[in-house]
């Protein structure tokens, strides 16, 4: 991805992450139930668009950031699908172990050591270089984190996975905003640490008898949130200048 459209990472990016962690659990339960297409049937339409959605950004010199945004919510709905899809074709200690051992393999490949320059300007963003080792790392943070959510909600019911990895979410902020800043894996972590709390909270509000609210809503509200954050929320204008110049 071309760095004109690559975010800024800050407590906007994180609340972006947090927002689009519930909003694609809540999207892709409502794409695999009413998309006819089942858990796995629709993943191939949405490699499709996000393959397209690559190719028209490679050719937008613009400095607008849309298009990471909407990666991150194809890959994210996709990645509820496949964890949802894995979790019913092997047993729940082997995928949770497949599972680890990519995660860490990709994040792995995206933290290699660049030339001094790279890593300036990765150390500047936030985030490593969004190549392809960092968007199967990010489809796997995603796969991850929907399926250890689902354990999590399994074990110590929806709503106390709900606050704990709540909790868990705050805390890997805390860290982040603490000693992040020259420390890229612990972008990985706060990211992982996201995705398993998104998964859990967006069950909790689509599931939730006492809520009421349903998938479809519970989808719309989370969709609109997640929205009002990246255009309610600006963009500091020293980071704006930067991306245009």
């Amino acid at each position: 991805m071309q760095i004109q459209h690559m975010p800024k990472v800050d407590m906007r990016y994180w609340s972006a992450i947090a927002m689009a962690s519930l909003f694609g659990t809540n999207l892709g339960d409502l794409y695999a139930h009413d998309s006819g297409l089942g858990l796995i049937g629709g993943v191939p339409v949405l490699a499709a668009l996000a393959a397209l959605a690559f190719l028209i950004e490679r050719r937008d010199s613009a400095p607008r950031e849309a298009w990471y945004w909407l990666l991150i919510i194809i890959i994210r709905t996709g990645a509820t699908n496949i964890a949802d899809y894995g979790k019913h074709q092997m047993p729940y200690v082997v995928f949770g172990a497949i599972l680890t051992i990519l995660l860490v393999g990709f994040v792995a490949v995206s933290l290699k050591a660049h030339d001094r320059a790279e890593q300036i300007a990765e150390e500047r963003r936030g985030m490593p270089k969004t190549g392809v080792a960092y968007w199967c790392a990010m489809l796997s943070a995603g796969v991850f984190g929907t399926f250890f959510g689902d354990v999590a909600q399994k074990l110590i019911g929806q709503g106390t996975a709900s606050i704990v990895l709540l909790a868990a979410l705050i805390g890997a902020l805390a860290l982040w905003r603490a000693q992040g800043a020259n420390r890229i894996w612990l972008y990985w972590l706060t990211l992982a640490v996201a995705r398993t709390a998104g998964t859990a909270m967006g069950d909790f509000l689509a599931e939730n008898e006492a809520l009421g609210i349903g998938l479809p809503i519970a989808t719309l509200i989370t969709g609109t949130i997640f929205l009002l954050i990246l255009f309610v929320w600006p963009l500091r204008r020293t980071e704006v200048n930067a991306m245009a110049s």
